[in-house]
């Protein structure tokens, strides 16, 4: 069988099943284990399946994102230990942009308790944000600068989005960007809307240093627009469940990898 043929029948198993593990399609397609393998990251980088726990699956389409008030309950402790990993990045006068989400808002509860311990307040990066969420935390619990973007408020997801708000990241020189998503790939990331495409285009374009800060949930989601490749960013902070394989190709990408325990310190 020709590796493009025998890929398809790959596809096509898992497709019927829904997952599949390692084991099964090796005995299904009598070959080595080796050429599962390969064959599985071949047509992970491509975006046509997810390694998950002992097998694969297919991607799973992500329509519009979760509001808010969904997301700040979902593993609180995981997304304690990405923030505590993307503040030790922070320099003390830095410009940060925090993207909309819930582990960003993580991730400012941990930069304004920083400046808050910091006696001779020498730590004092300014932070920007499109999250009201995000905004009022610092703002309520540090003297740090915090500047909120405008532009039309998504009401779900308590940001501002929209060509508004792309056009001020763009007068901005930004030092170091935490990046949210709901879904990403080996590919890169990608949003549901063109109103949060413009933004996250507009964040990559803008920043020195760019980080994505995500729960590994959200790996093998796929929405409609592409918005960030793998490649642009620096590093990606996530937890301990991202896949092997993914971990991999992001560091053979020239990506950072950097997977936190929810036990860690």
């Amino acid at each position: 069988m020709i590796p493009d043929e025998r890929r398809r029948r790959l596809l096509h198993i898992v497709e019927e099943r829904g997952s599949v593990s390692v084991a099964d399609l090796t005995e299904h397609l009598g070959v080595s284990h080796m050429t599962v393998r390969r064959d599985i990251r071949l047509l992970e980088e491509s975006g046509r399946l997810r390694s998950v726990a002992g097998g694969v699956s297919l991607p799973s389409r992500l329509e519009l994102d979760a509001p808010h008030h969904a997301k700040i309950g979902m593993r609180p402790d995981e997304k304690d230990a990405i923030a505590r990993a993307a503040v030790r990045l922070v320099a003390p006068a830095d410009l940060v942009y925090l993207d909309a989400g819930t582990t960003t808002l993580a991730i400012a509860h941990h930069l304004a308790r920083e400046a808050a311990q910091s006696a001779d307040r020498s730590f004092a990066p300014s932070v920007v944000t499109n999250d009201l969420a995000v905004a009022g935390a610092i703002a309520e619990h540090s003297s740090l600068r915090v500047q909120l973007l405008g532009g039309q408020v998504d009401n779900a997801n308590l940001a501002t989005h929209g060509a508004t708000t792309a056009e001020e990241l763009r007068r901005l020189n930004i030092d170091l960007a935490f990046v949210s998503t709901s879904s990403f790939d080996l590919r890169g990331i990608s949003v549901p809307t063109e109103e949060k495409l413009v933004v996250k285009r507009a964040i990559s374009e803008s920043s020195r240093r760019l980080y994505l800060t995500t729960d590994s949930r959200k790996y093998g989601k796929v929405a409609a627009f592409k918005a960030i490749p793998f490649e642009s960013f620096d590093g990606i902070i996530t937890d301990s469940d991202f896949p092997e394989s993914a971990r991999d190709h992001a560091r053979q990408l020239g990506v950072e990898v950097d997977c936190q325990s929810a036990a860690a310190p």
